[in-house]
């Protein structure tokens, strides 16, 4: 009779006990959250400088050859300068990260030149923006505050093995940088003073980057006239682009009020003038907006271009103003280009000498002989129409010779790019 009494009790137990468990609601399982996709691009062949100087190179990677030194990566690029034929930079951001790449065998062989991984970069640098070379030897970085420690400017003299720093304790934000040769170089920053208004300073250097002194100018509120740091009041457009012919004669191309203008200097940038004949607005009344581009100079500097974009219900069209005085007078060539919408709406053509120049629309390259007057598309690359079908963003296309040229694609949504190389004028393209 106990030992039933027992059963029964264990039962009862039993059966609480599994009532209790399978009342409570089992956890919820979390939906996996879609991970950023991974920056990716073409497979590039990297050789480590010799030097352990370079800390930005890895000192260690895959073996591929005896000296373990040679090895392949997957990098997403964002931005590149043709230097000469064969040789070439490349570059991008990982991780706040920078990552520049040189080759000098059109692309079979990648050099790490990066500057040390310690130096953050709060965005990607851009060409004339906040990086130029003028050889493979000799360049210079910006690396703009943004929150961080003051903003520095990175120069090599050696092809990137060793880089110094230069700091600008006052700089906001750096506009542009550029170098007419290895010791003189310019770098425009601009300021928010205490009142809030926009200040701007431009800074001179005749060492080679390791000293910059503010060059001062006329207090002109309505000009491009530089004051000293200490003034605001400085020219109400927002700059575009900074080019230098040599140590005196200089230009700056910036948007003011809505519209393109055009700035020089004669003596080094101590003191700027509008060229007020550049831009004529009754010729573009139908216009919503501008886009000014680069001022690219050609040769011994006497003659260059700048391109101007007109958009309108969403569409841009560019035409083109050119120099063959060295910037003394300008002429409108328009374009006969159709209206660009989309991704590559901003993009503008790109010149070799004041004759010869290229542009895409779709995967179509066009060319011209002379001036824009007339563009012809180029035969059709089925290599070129899949790979812009998959990578349908243009970010840069630039040529060093009438048949050498590179062309960067992206896909921004995936963080994917591709770097082409022509070396037929642009008729066949193939992946560095």
């Amino acid at each position: 009779m106990k030992l039933w009494r027992y059963v029964i009790v264990v039962s009862l137990s039993l059966c609480l006990l599994l009532t209790a468990c399978t009342s409570e609601q089992p956890p919820e399982v979390k939906q996996a959250q879609p991970e950023p996709p991974e920056e990716k691009g073409q497979t590039i062949t990297v050789i480590n400088p010799d030097s352990s100087e370079n800390l930005g190179a890895e000192t260690k990677a895959p073996a591929e050859d005896g000296n373990n030194n040679k090895y392949q990566i997957q990098t997403r690029l964002t931005d590149f300068q043709l230097l000469s034929t064969t040789t070439g930079l490349a570059w991008g951001c990982t991780q706040s990260e920078l990552r520049l790449y040189l080759t000098r065998d059109n692309g079979q062989t990648w050099t790490n030149i990066s500057p040390a991984a310690s130096v953050m970069f709060p965005s990607t640098p851009r060409f004339g923006k906040e990086i130029f070379f003028i050889d493979p030897m000799h360049g210079w970085i910006v690396r703009n505050a943004a929150g961080l420690d003051d903003a520095i400017v990175l120069r090599t003299e050696d092809g990137g093995v060793t880089w110094k720093v230069s700091s600008f304790p006052r700089a906001d934000q750096v506009e542009g940088i550029y170098f007419s040769n290895e010791s003189n170089g310019w770098v425009l920053t601009s300021n928010t003073s205490d009142s809030g208004r926009s200040e701007r300073v431009l800074y001179a250097t005749e060492d080679g980057g390791a000293t910059f002194d503010p060059i001062m100018g006329a207090p002109d509120p309505n000009s491009f006239a530089l004051n000293p740091p200490a003034r605001s009041g400085l020219g109400q457009g927002t700059p575009m682009s900074m080019a230098f012919v040599d140590e005196l004669n200089g230009f700056v191309s910036e948007i003011e009020a809505g519209q393109p203008a055009l700035y020089t200097t004669d003596n080094g940038g101590d003191t700027w003038a509008k060229k007020e004949s550049f831009f004529d607005a009754e010729k573009f009344k139908t216009c919503d907006r501008f886009i000014v581009g680069n001022v690219s100079l050609f040769g011994d500097g006497s003659s260059g271009w700048v391109p101007v974009g007109c958009t309108r219900d969403e569409a841009t069209k560019f035409n083109g103003y050119f120099t063959q005085d060295a910037g003394a007078t300008w002429t409108l060539v328009p374009f006969n280009l159709s209206w660009q919408t989309g991704f590559n709406e901003d993009l503008a053509p790109t010149f070799l000498t004041r004759n010869e120049g290229w542009t895409m629309m779709g995967s179509t390259v066009y060319y011209t002989s002379d001036q824009g007057n007339h563009w012809t598309p180029l035969p059709r690359s089925a290599k070129l129409v899949d790979i812009v079908a998959d990578y349908p963003e243009v970010v840069k296309l630039q040529f060093f010779s009438s048949r050498v040229g590179w062309l960067l694609v992206a896909k921004e949504d995936q963080k994917r790019s591709l770097l082409l190389q022509t070396r037929d004028g642009g008729t066949s393209w193939h992946v560095l």
